[in-house]
């Protein structure tokens, strides 16, 4: 492959990547293509592999163990690392790991799918399973799960950021959804013991819709195991339900119809967590810590998200409410 050397900003980064990687893997790059932040799409003459960019080594050699341990355990359905290499790929103060490349179906999963909705629960209660009895081996090494201090941290920086979101946002709104997060966490913090019983699960932690891939053999996939914890799989999914609920229209007996999620919804903590508005809190803090609010393809889906679905939201505390009495 050919390239230009453009002395300067992100090319002159990449080309120098691209002739690191050449100098240092065994096969010949042929094609590097950024997909998003520290991860790279790489092309070989026989094979695809995935690089991606982690701050220290020990986070590296953690994914690296994990996801070995996840397919000696029996889980399938995610990538390996190809560690072939004897010493790191470290390049710019980044430690990169090679990433098993799954080819992805034409059509991605996606939460506006019923199907993918529940064969994405599916997979993740499956993941739970096995992942109960990798607990010992990896103590110590990640952290425990802390829904209630993440919940807390971020409701004060949404609070702090009220001023600006009320440039885009009518007051009300913002008074309204701060009232929702104080009482839903408040009381969580005095029930989330409930969440406890069963067994403790190394958890996803973040079971967004791009992170279920769909392989191009039809086969699901759960990837991306940068914010793994341990805890009541509860957490897992309380976020789950959070994600899937804006395709439900906020209507809290489609969720009695989800398998593993409608065995949680008799538990006061989870149901307290259900209505904890962690998704706008989460998209506000986001854009103006990232200053893409000045951007109005980034800022318009969540003034959308936030104004549009506020009624159905309004209603779905309602039920939940009634659920608690």
């Amino acid at each position: 492959m050919n390239i230009n050397i453009k002395r300067g900003g992100d090319d002159f980064f990449f080309n120098r990547l691209f002739s690191y990687l050449n100098s240092e893997l065994e096969e010949d790059i042929q094609g590097l293509t950024k997909l998003r932040g520290n991860v790279y799409l790489v092309q070989t003459p026989n094979s695809r592999f995935i690089l991606k960019g982690y701050k220290d080594l020990r986070k590296l050699k953690i994914q690296e163990a994990f996801t070995s341990s996840l397919h000696k355990s029996g889980f399938r359905h995610s990538y390996r690392f190809n560690s072939t290499q004897i010493a790191p790929l470290k390049f710019h103060d980044l430690y990169y790991g090679c990433i098993e490349y799954i080819e992805p179906a034409e059509k991605s999963f996606h939460y506006a799918n019923p199907s993918d909705r529940n064969e994405g629960v599916e997979l993740l209660n499956t993941f739970h399973d096995i992942t109960t009895g990798m607990i010992p081996s990896y103590a110590g090494l990640i952290p425990k799960v802390d829904l209630e201090r993440k919940w807390h941290q971020r409701l004060g920086e949404f609070a702090n950021n009220q001023t600006a979101i009320s440039h885009y946002v009518h007051k009300d709104f913002i008074k309204e959804l701060l009232q929702w997060a104080e009482f839903s966490l408040e009381e969580f913090r005095s029930h989330n013991r409930l969440l406890e019983h069963g067994r403790p699960a190394i958890l996803h932690g973040d079971v967004a819709h791009h992170n279920f891939l769909r392989s191009i053999d039809g086969n699901l996939y759960l990837i991306d195991f940068d914010l793994i914890s341990t805890g009541s799989r509860a957490s897992d999914l309380l976020q789950y339900a959070n994600r899937i609920l804006p395709f439900l229209n906020w209507d809290f007996e489609s969720l009695t119809k989800i398998n593993h999620l409608n065995n949680w919804l008799e538990n006061k903590a989870f149901l307290y967590g259900l209505i904890y508005p962690a998704d706008i809190l989460r998209e506000w803090n986001r854009i103006l810590r990232e200053s893409n609010h000045i951007n109005p393809y980034r800022l318009t889906p969540i003034v959308e998200m936030t104004v549009s679905q506020f009624q159905q939201r309004r209603q779905f505390l309602e039920q939940v409410k009634s659920r608690l009495k």
